[in-house]
């Protein structure tokens, strides 16, 4: 609304208010003896004892004479239509069709209560009894309580439908102007009910006129706001969770294991702060009403169905008319969007139904936070040790995941996405759940910005590693950890972790430890596919095709989601995928298949996408920097790190690969080096194709052999010390 709009309705509201005032205190002051138009108010020089004067006894002994009683109903809508303009409640499109409408009402509901005042007082006789008392001591009134309007009425409507008939049709007339003016239910009032104002359940008043109400007869022309849409199982807005667990589900919080090791509680993290306002009811039909004329402009016809508010959007469901496209609804979500004055508007189609969701981001988004996912029964009651807590959908349901049945994840996202924050929140998702014993972490972050954070924690099982060539070495150690895992399930005849872990424990003699699941965090693996892609790429691939069953999980975060990043290889074996806002549409549809996540807000806002379910829009959860060092601090209080395992698992692979070196690569890469007489370490990588470590220590061995010199000045070849024979 701009300012002269605004300052125009503001005169209304005052002029209208004080003129109500002005009508009232003329009624309440009113004397039958003061001057007016009536044979008892005609004496001449007579005081007047009316407080507005001679105006205000003119005024009062009309209206009263016209109306009867009824005159206080006019007051009262004046002073309401003042406030309303005043306090800028006034939305939608002020048409001359809908002025006319609304006077209409007005006047049909002062004639109904006038008409049947009269029925009430007169009992459909022709005259005015006399031995009725006058009513107020007005006692100037014709025909008493409604005036002779209300007496005109009745005496005709008796004469033709009798008193009877004439009640079964001012009663319901009145309701009628009732629900045109005011949200009224009328089986709320029937049945006492006191009808609330509520977010999720009240209705919209009439929005067509009674010539499109004809036509649409036996369909629903109101945008209805479900208490519990149809998609979703909880409703929106819920009262706060509890943010503690219950009494029986304490103990799996805060109790203290075998290790004596105890799980964070969640007085680790802040409460939530109360939301502030809500969407109002107006604001919501008032884009509703721009939504369907905006798309009319566009010659795609249709109308508005339900109205879903959210934390952070707010869907509004469009029913297409019969022959639209959706592609051609999809192709103008750029120009909604510049007409509702967003930075972005979505539009997908709703599972199950013959509308399209059109995701409008509210003008004051609500932050989630974590501890509201962490205390909700989604959470809680997953028994799975590896549940992702990732925020909440665009009706404000928790939305949990289980890592165990992705199984592993890719993530995508631009710079302030919130992509870091939101593998802070899954990071501590695991801590929240998870032994050291139970869960074992390794992480690799090449930026050296987020995850040290959690460095020396007890589940890690390696240092944070930060160098590429680490990383590439760790993977290939993890790899080997992997085909150890598979001979032990095969030797325990089990399919997968979870039997054999069950196995081990059900049997106390048994020498075997559990095994613990194995999450690997890299952060930005795109340096990794600079540096050395077919290494990295290799053991991704092989790791997310077999690892599942071995309980070893990949959660991979990139920036940059081009084709040189997350090759063919890499998305043929990741089905389950989030994206945060990226840049362009490409990276969308490099990431998701599919457009849509160039449109998100950022700060949370991704799409998640698993093999068997249509993607979900999910705000993700927030968790402060102050947050995860309070918990990461808890966890580090209780033990170091134990590295064993991983020392354990390069020794292991060391073995393997001195042996493989000797039998196979060494000896060809010392055929190449003798037949070449090129003894460098990038000739050898080359030749062989192999990565840079390994090259690295097949040249110390030739070096340990005697058969090449220490490396001489930077560039050049070791010296070939001896020759083949």
């Amino acid at each position: 609304m701009d300012k002269s709009k605004r300052i125009k309705d503001e005169i209304l509201g005052i002029l209208a208010v004080v003129g109500g005032l002005i009508v009232l205190l003329s009624l309440l002051t009113y004397n039958r003896w003061d001057p007016s138009l009536s044979i008892h108010g005609s004496s001449k020089g007579a005081d007047v004892q009316n407080l507005l004067g001679i105006f205000g006894s003119y005024l009062s002994d009309a209206v009263l004479q016209l109306i009867g009683i009824t005159a206080f109903i006019i007051p009262l809508l004046l002073c309401a239509y003042g406030l309303k303009k005043l306090l800028g409640k006034e939305t939608g499109r002020e048409t001359m069709r809908k002025t006319i409408i609304s006077a209409a009402a007005t006047v049909t509901l002062i004639l109904s209560i006038s008409s049947l005042l009269s029925l009430v007082f007169l009992n459909g006789s022709a005259e005015c009894p006399r031995q009725v008392e006058p009513i107020l001591s007005y006692s100037n009134i014709n025909c008493h309580s409604g005036g002779v309007v209300g007496f005109l009425v009745t005496k005709l409507s008796t004469s033709l439908f009798s008193i009877t008939g004439s009640y079964m049709i001012f009663i319901p007339l009145l309701f009628v102007t009732l629900m045109f003016l005011v949200p009224f239910s009328v089986m709320d009032f029937l049945k006492g009910a006191r009808e609330k104002v509520s977010f999720s359940s009240m209705s919209i008043p009439f929005k067509e006129t009674l010539k499109e109400r004809r036509k649409k007869k036996k369909e629903k022309p109101e945008i209805e706001m479900d208490e519990t849409p149809s998609v979703q199982t909880t409703t929106y807005r819920q009262e706060p969770l509890p943010l503690a667990y219950p009494a029986e589900q304490k103990t799996r919080a805060a109790r203290k294991t075998k290790g004596e090791y105890e799980l964070p509680s969640l007085e680790l993290l802040k409460d939530p702060v109360p939301v502030k306002s809500r969407p109002a009811k107006e604001d919501l039909l008032s884009t509703s009403d721009l939504l369907e004329k905006k798309l009319r402009d566009f010659s795609v016809d249709g109308k508005v169905t339900h109205v879903s508010p959210g934390p952070v959007v707010t869907m509004f469901e469009f029913e297409p008319a019969p022959g639209v496209k959706i592609n051609r609804v999809l192709s103008l979500s750029d120009d909604l969007a510049l007409t509702l004055k967003t930075t972005s508007l979505r539009i997908s189609p709703i599972a199950g139904k013959s509308t399209l969701g059109l995701e409008v981001p509210n003008s004051e988004r609500e932050t989630v936070y974590l501890k509201e996912i962490f205390a909700s029964e989604a959470y809680r009651k997953s028994p799975s040790k590896l549940t992702l807590a990732l925020g909440k959908d665009i009706f404000g349901v928790p939305v949990v995941a289980d890592l165990a049945r992705m199984p592993h994840l890719l993530i995508a996202g631009a710079t302030g996405s919130g992509k870091s924050v939101g593998i802070n929140v899954m990071v501590l998702s695991l801590l929240y759940r998870a032994t050291p014993k139970e869960v074992k972490m390794l992480m690799i972050d090449p930026k050296m910005l987020e995850l040290p954070a959690y460095e020396e924690i007890p589940h890690l099982m390696l240092p944070i590693i930060t160098s590429v060539k680490d990383a590439a070495d760790a993977l290939r150690s993890i790899v080997f950890e992997m085909e150890r895992r598979y001979r032990l399930l095969a030797e325990a005849g089990s399919r997968n972790i979870e039997t054999y872990n069950k196995k081990i424990r059900a049997n106390p003699d048994s020498e075997e430890e559990p095994l613990p699941y194995i999450i690997i965090f890299i952060d930005e693996f795109a340096d990794f596919m600079l540096v050395s892609p077919q290494e990295v790429e290799n053991s991704i691939a092989r790791l997310a095709q077999m690892a599942r069953a071995a309980g070893i999980h990949l959660i991979l975060a990139t920036q940059r989601p081009s084709v040189d990043v997350i090759t063919g290889v890499i998305k043929a074996n990741f089905s389950s995928r989030l994206s945060f806002n990226v840049a362009s549409k490409l990276d969308s549809r490099i990431i998701l298949d599919t457009y849509g996540a160039e449109q998100l807000l950022g700060k949370g806002d991704m799409l998640y996408v698993t093999p068997g379910t249509r993607m979900t829009r999910v705000h993700g959860a927030y968790v402060s920097e102050e947050e995860v060092r309070i918990i990461v601090d808890f966890i580090k209080a209780q033990g170091p790190p134990d590295y064993s395992i991983f020392e354990s698992l390069a020794a292991g692979e060391q073995a393997e690969i001195d042996l493989s070196d000797r039998d196979e690569l060494y000896q060809q890469a010392l055929d190449v080096v003798l037949n070449t007489g090129q003894a460098t370490i990038s000739y050898i990588q080359r030749r062989l194709k192999i990565g840079y470590n390994r090259a690295a220590r097949i040249m110390e061995r030739m070096e340990e052999d005697g058969i090449v010199g220490p490396p001489g000045e930077a560039g050049k070849p070791r010296e070939i010390l001896r020759r083949k024979k």
